[in-house]
């Protein structure tokens, strides 16, 4: 059976997220490339409890350990996270948000890396995005001040639609209220 070891994780990472074994995962990501590798191959895991639970790890794992997780990201690896707020599936789209946002937080020279990327790709989601998603880009919008989209913001004032944003204070929000913060911080 040794030789097994050599190979994917993927299927031992499963199922340890099956069995809610966040914290020792956490652990052995940072010791262990392959079990890392695994968590990342698991965000196209067919079950979306398997997409969220993978999500959860990483913000766990950012949380406490933020020099690891930084060195982690690509500007692959946060087109993929970004990607997941668009999922159907809540869980998946809420573990995202917070995933995408504690990274902005943390890692902001990270941001500036890709700023021009953020910008393109906010730009291409606020047309299709649903109100939820809508909210989440202002919110992403106001934290990296991106005076850019200004005018959008704007555009966005009188939308009663409410929201619910996994953030404290993001429940049942008008979208426009969610504007008018977001329009404070870029100006």
């Amino acid at each position: 059976m040794g030789f097994l070891s050599f190979g994917s994780k993927k299927k031992k990472v499963r199922g340890m997220l099956e069995d809610g074994q966040f914290e020792v995962l956490t652990q052995e990501a940072v010791k262990d490339r392959k079990v890392f590798e695994a968590l990342v191959e698991l965000l196209d895991d067919e079950n979306p409890g398997i997409v969220g639970d993978t999500l959860l790890v990483f913000t766990q794992l950012l949380e406490l350990n933020p020099d690891f997780m930084g060195k982690q990201f690509s500007p692959e690896s946060f087109k993929k996270l970004l990607g997941l707020i668009h999922s159907r599936n809540p869980y998946v789209k809420e573990n995202a948000m917070i995933l995408a946002y504690s990274i902005i937080k943390t890692f902001p020279d990270l941001i500036g890396r890709y700023r021009s990327w953020i910008v393109e790709e906010i730009r291409s989601s606020l047309s299709s995005a649903n109100s939820e998603q809508k909210g989440f880009l202002l919110v992403v919008i106001g934290e990296l001040k991106l005076k850019e989209f200004e005018e959008d913001v704007k555009g966005l004032l009188n939308v009663e639609d409410k929201v619910v944003l996994p953030f404290e204070g993001k429940k049942w929000v008008p979208l426009g209220e969610i504007a008018r913060e977001t329009l404070e911080k870029l100006t």
